[in-house]
């Protein structure tokens, strides 16, 4: 089974966004960013996080992929 670490969490308070930065631990070279609720705190980052990641499986499950022509 594949992990992956929590590195970074940003704030974009013009925005108010907030991303998470995940890097998988057997691939440095693999690396993800999601969104998570803005102002996120680091108790509530690995639930969000989890959220983000399996919102983004449900959603590149049903993905079209296109070629660019």
């Amino acid at each position: 089974m594949a992990t992956a670490t929590i590195v970074g969490l940003n704030h974009d308070l013009r925005g108010k966004k907030s991303y998470v930065q995940l890097v998988w631990d057997d691939e440095a070279d693999k690396r993800l960013s999601l969104p998570v609720p803005y102002g996120c705190s680091f108790a509530d980052l690995p639930a969000e996080t989890e959220k983000a990641v399996k919102a983004l499986s449900a959603e590149t499950a049903a993905l079209v992929i296109k070629s660019a022509e």
